[in-house]
C-alpha cells in the first residue's frame, strides 16, 4: 500500500480519512432543519461546522467577516447533514446492522494499508484530539453508508472494456508516470506487540506459509489460508507502487526480486510478512491484464458509484419532506 498516511478506505467515502468530528458546545438550541420530521438542531450544525470555521477564520477578521464566513460554511454543511439523516433513515428501513466484527475488520484494513499497529493508530487519533472509540463510532457510520451503497447502487454499476479503453485514450499510461511500477502481493501473520507468545505463534504460521510457497503452492491460495489481514481473501493482492512509494522495509524486501519471486520472512510492525513481486510494469508497457489496468477499472467504478449515489440521493430528497428553518 502507499507509503502515505491514511489512504481512503471505502469507495464513496474513499476505505477512510480522519473526518471532522462534532465539537459540541453549550449554546441555546434552535431547529436548523427537519428531515421527514427528524430534527437537526443548531448545535449539531455548529458542531459539524466548527472545524471549518476554525480553519477559514482568524483573529485579523472583523466580527462581521467572521459571521459572514460562518453563515457561508453553515450553508455548505447543512445539506450534508440533511443527506446524512436521509441515509440513516434508509439504513434503518433496510435493517442494516453493523457489528463489532465488521468494525474490527475495517480497523485491521486501515492498519494494513498504512503499515501501522493498532497502538500507532490510537496515538495518531489522540494527537488529533480524538479517541479510538470515537473513531470506531464514525467508522460504524461509514460502513453503514457503504452497505447502503451496496444495496441501492453497486449492483447497477458495470465498467466495460470500452470505458477502460476510452480512459486510456484520454490518459495514456506512458504519460501518467515515468516510474517503474511494482505489482505486489503479500502474506501477513499478525502478532501483538510486546507479547512473545503471540510473536512465536505468528512466526510458526508464517513459516508454514513460507514452506508451502517453497513447495510451489499457489501464492493466492497460501495467502487465503495463512494471512490474517483482509487482503488475504483477495489472494494477498497489495497493489502497484513505485519504489518511492514503498515503505523502506518493503522496498528492501522486493527491490532485488524477479517477477514471480517471493521474499524472505520480514519482521514488520504489523506482523511477520512475505512479499511477492508479481509483475514489473515499465512506463507505457502495461496491457489489459496488468494490475495498472485493474486500478483504472477501480477508479472508473468509484466514479460511477459516486455519480449514481448522488443521483439516488437527489431522488430521495425529492421524495422527502425537508424544511430549512435558519
Amino acid at each position: 500500500m502507499r507509503y502515505i498516511f491514511f489512504r481512503t478506505f471505502f469507495v464513496v467515502l474513499a476505505v477512510l480519512t480522519f473526518g471532522a468530528y462534532p465539537a459540541y458546545g453549550i449554546i441555546v438550541d434552535r431547529i436548523a432543519a427537519t428531515v421527514n420530521g427528524d430534527v437537526i438542531t443548531l448545535s449539531e450544525l455548529e458542531g459539524w461546522a466548527q472545524p471549518l470555521v476554525q480553519k477559514y477564520t482568524n483573529e485579523e477578521m472583523s466580527k462581521e467577516e467572521i459571521e459572514t464566513k460562518r453563515q457561508e460554511i453553515f450553508a455548505q454543511v447543512l445539506p450534508q447533514l440533511i443527506d446524512d439523516r436521509l441515509a440513516k433513515e434508509e439504513v434503518n428501513k433496510l435493517g442494516i446492522k453493523i457489528g463489532e466484527r465488521e468494525i474490527e475488520r475495517a480497523l485491521d484494513q486501515i492498519c494494513e494499508d498504512n503499515y501501522i499497529t493498532r497502538d500507532q493508530l490510537s496515538e495518531k487519533l489522540v494527537s488529533e484530539g480524538h479517541t479510538l472509540e470515537e473513531y470506531k463510532k464514525e467508522l460504524k457510520q461509514q460502513i453503514e453508508r457503504a452497505e447502503l451503497i451496496n444495496a441501492q447502487v453497486r449492483a447497477k454499476i458495470v465498467v466495460t472494456d470500452e470505458q477502460v479503453n476510452e480512459y486510456l485514450k484520454e490518459h495514456p499510461l506512458n504519460n501518467s508516470s515515468s516510474a517503474t511500477l511494482y505489482i505486489m502481493q503479500h502474506i501477513c501473520a499478525k502478532f501483538e506487540g510486546g507479547d512473545p507468545e503471540s510473536r512465536k505463534e505468528a512466526r510458526r504460521r508464517i513459516e508454514e506459509a513460507y514452506n508451502a510457497l517453497s513447495e510451489e503452492k499457489d501464492f493466492k491460495e497460501v495467502a487465503r489460508n495463512y494471512s490474517d489481514l483482509p487482503s488475504g481473501q483477495d489472494g494477498g493482492y497489495l497493489g502497484a507502487f513505485t519504489l518511492k512509494e514503498m515503505a523502506p522495509f518493503v522496498k528492501q524486501a522486493v527491490v532485488n526480486l524477479k517477477p514471480g519471486d517471493f521474499s524472505d520472512i520480514v519482521d514488520t510492525q504489523v506482523g511477520w510478512q512475505i512479499f511477492k513481486l508479481k509483475e514489473i510494469v515499465q512506463s507505457g508497457q502495461a496491457d489489459l491484464d496488468s494490475a495498472q489496468i485493474k486500478e483504472i477499472r477501480k477508479k472508473l467504478y468509484r466514479e460511477q458509484i459516486n455519480a449514481r449515489f448522488e443521483e439516488w440521493l437527489r431522488e430521495l430528497r425529492s421524495k422527502s419532506t425537508i424544511k430549512i428553518l435558519l
